[in-house]
């Protein structure tokens, strides 16, 4: 059987300890933020359960707040909670990752075309400047948050509040998680985020609609091959790491 590869932490936050519990304005979102970085890193596999009381005592805090993020982490699908049993880590599936970032593409293609029609000057010289500073960057956690704020300048102007919060939340669900952690982020965005500049740049609607799903279908491919490199899909999880299901 082959064994699937060590978690590459290049991508991956520092981890948290008890010295973060002092300075964190919630204790939720510590916990769920922990669980978050166990999951992406590979360090909770598909399947695995998530042990509260190691949690507890490894970031020195009692169970409630753990359970607390436990609910929000099974909202957002990156556990399942069974009961009597416990929260286990959601096994995502090839075509669960390709229907997200299609549903991701058909948002970003609505939100790229009204952008071309509506987008100021002012706006693109903000996306101009940011390309720059990504392209001059070698600190991947830079790159990533700068990443963010060109498109979320583009979602704002050229999407509905309703839009808005649904891109919102599939933007916090776990195959993004897995698509920010990839190795293969920086080359992937590069390329589309200077076309999609380009198209809004000169009022192209189409050009605009057509490079904002192509960029969000490469992201899904991103995330697949990575999630394929750390062997997230071979059999060492084994039967005894599959989700037991609830008795009836």
């Amino acid at each position: 059987m082959q064994e699937a590869p060590e978690p590459d932490d290049r991508y991956i936050r520092a981890s948290y300890s008890k010295a973060d519990v002092r300075n964190h304005p919630s204790l939720k979102d510590l916990a769920a933020g922990y669980i978050r970085e166990e999951i992406v890193s590979g360090r909770l596999g598909p399947g695995a359960k998530v042990d509260q009381d190691e949690i507890a005592a490894e970031l020195g805090i009692s169970r409630l707040p753990i359970r607390e993020a436990l609910i929000e982490l099974t909202a957002k699908g990156f556990v399942t909670a069974v009961p009597r049993r416990g929260a286990f880590v959601v096994r995502l599936e090839v075509e669960d990752i390709e229907d997200h970032f299609e549903i991701l593409g058909i948002l970003f293609k609505l939100s790229g075309t009204r952008a071309a029609a509506k987008i100021d000057e002012t706006r693109l010289r903000e996306l101009r400047e940011l390309h720059e500073e990504i392209g001059a960057s070698r600190d991947i956690e830079v790159i990533k948050d700068l990443n963010h704020k060109f498109y979320r300048i583009i979602n704002e102007v050229g999407s509905s509040r309703r839009v808005l919060l649904t891109l919102q939340y599939l933007w916090l669900s776990l195959p993004n998680d897995y698509y920010n952690s990839s190795r293969g982020l920086a080359e992937t965005e590069a390329p589309y985020r200077e076309g999609i500049l380009a198209a809004l740049e000169a009022r192209d609607a189409d050009a605009a609609a057509r490079l904002t799903q192509d960029h969000l279908r490469a992201c899904g491919r991103v995330t697949i091959d990575e999630l394929q490199s750390r062997g997230y899909w071979s059999d060492i999880a084994g039967e005894e790491k599959r989700v037991p299901q609830s008795s009836r």
